[in-house]
């Protein structure tokens, strides 16, 4: 009886009126949608939404927040304003200005409810369904004027787009798991959706993104101790999704063939709205699930025929990584200061990689803001990584870890933030934040934000 009644109060719950939904979800966002436009961030945009959030957070209370992952944001924001300022001797030049919002985000998410929250992933999942769709149209277009390539998208960057559809790609599993016993438009949405961001992710041929998605997809399973029939069906979805996003490429860049992609189109447009029968297909059918298993691990060869760089470009970020760890302990308390480890490459006996970023965001961070910085992420990784939440945000979490062991989508300003927007709360981690020490906090970064906005108008 008791779990009938607790049954109809989460329905109750779930049902709540959206005109009840905190403003904040609408701010938080809006400030996500514009994160995913600027890549790795316009100083003067990210400043005037930073104002605009801390402008929301001073009229907020007292709340509970994860202080082990909270203080140690604000310590490397901090750190990192120090390192830059050595070196320019202002506090728009490096990384800290664009990343300063992370802890202001993080703080306002900390006042949602659970409706709120589960409010909020959605519109964040929904609108990376949306960029996926928006670069299948985009790649269309390319194909149309004979100049198709691999998908940029609105990040404006392969890898990074790649990147973004993988977390994207696990936010909707995790919205697909909350209306587990539900039968709504709303769920065959997500669905289509989920598809189309495998679609778009195919179309980066991003391997980096790729190789996230697979371990991503093994700790998702794992985490939620499913059966291995369940984990076979998961990855044969997969596959077919990535593989007809691969035919798609093929189609369009190889054969150059604009009608042929139109086809494609159709039927993926078709496929994505009946997943349900094709999940069920599948099911019913084991040796067509080992079949699309094997064609799945053999179509590999062909991505590197896509993409025949693809090996050296790995091996050139190990040999970064191996150069980014000679200059570890250049200066441990500071590092060398932001974007200086370019030149020091420049000008070593090593290869230059002319990149401005390590691919390998640990690394980076200790290099180039020192070993202060680098032990305030370590901390905040692992406080996290004890946290309680649903196997898909498990999934997303290590899918964006492993990412940023090879790539630099932490420096797109869209990433951390949407990863905050998506995760669950977890109350045996939280504490208390007094009303007046959270109010000073959003004001002492309103006033960094304000400065920053003047310093970027003079000059």
């Amino acid at each position: 009886m008791n779990e009938k009644r607790k049954y109809y109060q989460e329905k109750a719950k779930q049902q709540q009126n959206i005109f009840e939904i905190s403003p904040i979800v609408v701010i938080l966002f809006l400030s996500f949608f514009i994160f995913t436009v600027t890549g790795a961030g316009n100083i003067t945009i990210i400043s005037c939404i930073g104002v605009l959030l801390c402008m929301v957070g001073v009229i907020q209370s007292s709340v509970k927040v994860d202080l082990w992952i909270f203080i140690p944001l604000v310590i490397y924001i901090i750190i990192s304003f120090i390192s830059g300022y050595r070196i320019y001797g202002s506090t728009i030049s490096g990384i800290a200005a664009t990343q300063s919002v992370f802890p202001i985000v993080y703080l306002l998410i900390a006042y949602l409810s659970e409706v709120e929250r589960l409010f909020l992933k959605r519109l964040c999942a929904f609108w990376i369904g949306m960029m996926a769709c928006i670069g299948i149209i985009q790649f269309m277009i390319t194909v149309y004027s004979n100049s198709a390539s691999r998908l940029s998208g609105i990040m404006g960057n392969p890898n990074a787009m790649g990147a973004v559809m993988v977390l994207g790609w696990f936010a909707l599993q995790s919205c697909l798991i909350d209306l587990k016993n539900q039968t709504s438009i709303q769920k065959r949405v997500l669905q289509a959706l989920e598809f189309m961001v495998l679609i778009a992710l195919a179309l980066t041929l991003s391997f980096g993104a790729f190789g996230a998605l697979g371990l991503g997809i093994i700790v998702m399973h794992v985490y939620g101790k499913e059966s291995f029939s369940s984990f076979i069906n998961k990855v044969v979805e997969v596959i077919f999704a990535c593989g007809c996003g691969v035919l798609l490429y093929i189609a369009g860049d190889l054969a150059c063939s604009f009608w042929l992609c139109i086809l494609l189109t159709m039927y993926i447009i078709i496929a994505s709205f009946y997943r349900d029968m094709m999940k069920m297909y599948f099911k019913d059918r084991k040796w067509l699930c080992c079949l699309i298993c094997f064609i799945g691990v053999v179509g590999a060869s062909l991505l590197l025929y896509l993409r025949p760089n693809a090996m050296a470009t790995c091996m050139e970020r190990f040999a970064m990584i191996k150069n980014g760890l000679t200059y570890l302990g250049e200066n441990p308390l500071l590092g060398v200061g932001p974007y200086q480890w370019r030149l020091l490459n420049l000008y070593d006996s090593d290869p230059y990689f002319n990149t401005w970023h390590i691919h390998n965001v640990f690394v980076h961070i200790g290099v180039e803001l020192g070993y202060i910085a680098l032990a305030m992420l370590i901390i905040a990784t692992l406080r996290h990584f004890f946290k309680k939440e649903d196997p898909a945000q498990r999934g997303m979490f290590f899918a964006s870890f492993i990412h940023n062991m090879m790539d630099t989508s932490f420096f797109y300003i869209a990433t951390i933030p949407f990863l905050m927007m998506c995760c669950g709360t977890d109350e045996r981690k939280l504490h208390s934040l007094n009303g007046m020490v959270a109010t000073c906090i959003f004001c002492g970064f309103a006033i960094l934000f304000v400065w920053n906005m003047i310093q970027c108008l003079m000059r």
